[in-house]
């Protein structure tokens, strides 16, 4: 169990302690609402954002599959493929969106690139035609490397471009100054990347009584770059693990909780 944070329990005048969520949507208004439903104050802090690239429908003629590593290329792949051609997606969460975009052959993998590979290697056949890769500028060159290596023709698509989305600094600051922040939530090493690449220094040692919570080994190495309190791992890279590795707001103390009543 991770060590109970600081700031648990309410802050001086109620107020709830802050936990950072650093993904961009899909997915940011999810975690805010689940993070709230635990008692935390959720504090949305995007460090990127996804957009779609390009219009039309995309070439897929003689492709067996398509390979989705981020929900990001979801909305940026509905109407532009057919409904019916298979789709082999990161995770759990990314083949709901998926399924919802009306795509319905969706089977996921275990939350990891890795994972997805194992996934096209022991469902897909490499002479049963070319593969897929929908993904951004810079993305999806180490999934397409393996893949090649087993004998997979691989074509990558850009469907979607990653822009910084960080928002000034102010409120960040405030936030630091004031205590409250508990924790902060990184969902991918990017997000991690374009977060601590943006991040003012004088903020960086503010951030000493902070958890960070990493969805991977790779987001929480990226995140040792800078002092936190902890860096801890998800179980799993999915949701459902992060916020089990968040845990509820503890209760306040008596002494916390203010005079009795009448």
């Amino acid at each position: 169990m991770p060590p109970d944070p600081p700031s648990a329990g309410l802050r001086p005048g109620g107020q709830r302690p802050a936990v950072l969520i650093t993904r961009p949507e899909p997915g940011l208004t999810e975690t805010m609402d689940a993070v709230s439903a635990l008692g935390w104050r959720a504090v949305a802090l995007p460090a990127l954002r996804a957009e779609p690239v390009g219009q039309g429908p995309l070439a897929a003629r003689g492709a067996q599959a398509v390979l989705v590593t981020s929900g990001q290329a979801v909305a940026a792949l509905a109407g532009r493929l057919p409904p019916d051609l298979p789709m082999l997606v990161v995770g759990a969460a990314t083949a709901r969106r998926a399924r919802d975009a009306g795509f319905t052959r969706v089977t996921a993998a275990g939350g990891t690139a890795d994972a997805l590979a194992d996934l096209v290697l022991s469902a897909r056949h490499a002479g049963d035609g070319a593969l897929l890769l929908a993904t951004a500028a810079g993305y999806g060159h180490a999934l397409a490397d393996r893949l090649r290596r087993n004998g997979f023709r691989v074509i990558r698509r850009r469907v979607y471009r990653v822009r910084p989305a960080m928002p000034p600094p102010a409120a960040l600051r405030a936030l630091l100054q004031d205590g409250g922040i508990a924790a902060a939530l990184f969902f991918s090493a990017e997000t991690a990347r374009q977060f601590l690449r943006r991040l003012p220094r004088d903020l960086r040692d503010g951030l000493r009584d902070v958890r960070a919570i990493a969805i991977s080994d790779g987001t929480a190495q990226i995140l040792d770059a800078i002092p936190w309190r902890a860096i801890e791992r998800a179980a799993t890279p999915d949701q459902a693990a992060m916020l089990d590795r968040l845990g509820p707001v503890a209760a306040p103390s008596r002494r916390d909780a203010g005079p009795p009543g009448p």
